[in-house]
């Protein structure tokens, strides 16, 4: 299931419960408060789930004149229970194609949704109907590949297929553009609100100053990218700031060819005020695919997802500092995202089915094709000494 360098006192993550779902999931995000989690899904809507804490169960105390219980056979398991449940809430609607990104307000009910079509929306997120407060049909000429928001909550980021990184007000309103050269495929805010930094497919990545619409330091990702005869191969799909900004990551595969994509998981770490590249992590081999997603854990380290073929997924987490991850669960399949709660103590991935259909075969005995879908995984976080 699972394998553990040595770490002091550290206690390896506990499933506490797998939630199925109906459809393939983009991305997932606990709200700032941890009462609630909203994915994006593949048919242009964005899931919703209370989360809710069990009550502890009361110690049973047996009375002198009350006949004993039979305890339970030798044999027999019974699975422990979760101690949170997430509760299924009405989906919110009215995106297309895939809903790929979404973002919560820090501060505000808010929750930020970008679609495939170029839609920007602000929306209300509690309640069994919450209204959109605004919404931008035209934000980008279509795919809106990332969104983000600073961590003051007075911007969005967003960047896409067009070519273009925006910069929005959390109100809807435009501050800045940047045309581009190439396709981004991903943008992030500094932490001080700033500056954003894209990447773009060539494994090219930059920082911007929006407010004066200057650009900044350069980094030199191009490992995440291969011209394979006549095709642009792109690997670049995340960037993460961490240690206070002193640090960008670079996240996605190293390419091993056009066609059916493969490729190594990959993971560069910048020095931010020199541009120098600090450190580059490959994890497995092509089959592997990405790392799509990363997590900064206050203990110090990288709760990381990647997502390969056939079905391959795994949760590793790692030390900025450190040459491999200190732990690695494969036992999941093509994780595609994951979000840590507020508190520390819990994270989630959005995943794949087991045994996930693939090449056209039918998979049920009267010929019909289902989809595929994306439970979600709920782990409890142990000791990391």
């Amino acid at each position: 299931m699972s394998d553990a360098k040595p770490a002091d006192k550290f206690v390896p993550p506990k499933e506490l419960k797998m939630f199925p779902n109906d459809r393939q999931l983009c991305i997932a995000r606990f709200s700032p408060c941890g009462n609630f989690l909203a994915a994006g899904a593949m048919e242009g809507t964005v899931r919703r789930w209370s989360v809710v804490e069990k009550p502890k169960p009361a110690v049973e105390v047996e009375l002198p004149d009350e006949p004993k219980k039979k305890p339970a056979p030798k044999n027999a398991k019974t699975p422990p229970e979760s101690p949170v449940e997430l509760v299924a809430l009405p989906h919110l609607t009215g995106f297309n194609g895939w809903v790929q990104n979404i973002a919560f307000h820090p501060k505000d009910k808010i929750l930020f949704v970008a679609d495939t079509w170029g839609r920007l929306t602000a929306t209300a997120y509690e309640g069994d109907a919450p209204k959109p407060r605004w919404e931008n049909v035209t934000a980008h000429d279509g795919w809106i590949r990332r969104l983000a928001i600073s961590s003051d909550g007075q911007h969005l980021a967003t960047c896409g297929r067009d070519q273009f990184v925006r910069v929005w007000t959390t109100a809807g309103k435009l501050v800045a553009e940047h045309r581009h050269t190439d396709d981004v495929f991903a943008v992030a805010f500094a932490p001080e609100g700033k500056l954003v930094a894209f990447g773009d497919e060539k494994g090219r990545v930059k920082t911007w100053d929006f407010g004066t619409k200057q650009a900044g330091r350069e980094f030199d990702a191009s490992a995440l990218y291969k011209l394979s005869r006549l095709q642009d191969v792109c690997g670049l799909r995340t960037l993460t700031f961490i240690e206070g900004g002193k640090s960008l990551l670079v996240g996605g595969c190293e390419p091993a060819g056009g066609g059916f994509l493969e490729g190594a998981p990959m993971l560069v770490k910048f020095d931010t005020t020199t541009g120098k590249k600090q450190t580059e992590w490959k994890f497995g081999a092509a089959k592997d695919g990405f790392v799509l997603d990363v997590a900064w854990h206050p203990g110090g380290y990288l709760i990381l997802v990647t997502s390969g073929q056939p079905g391959s997924g795994k949760i590793m987490f790692l030390r900025p500092g450190e040459k491999e991850p200190f732990f690695t669960h494969t036992n999941v399949a093509n994780v595609h995202s994951v979000t840590l709660h507020p508190d520390g103590k819990r994270f989630a991935v959005a995943a794949m089915n087991k045994a996930s259909n693939g090449n056209g075969r039918p998979k049920t005995a009267d010929g019909s094709y289902p989809g595929n879908t994306s439970p979600v995984h709920l782990f409890e976080l142990g000791g990391n000494g």
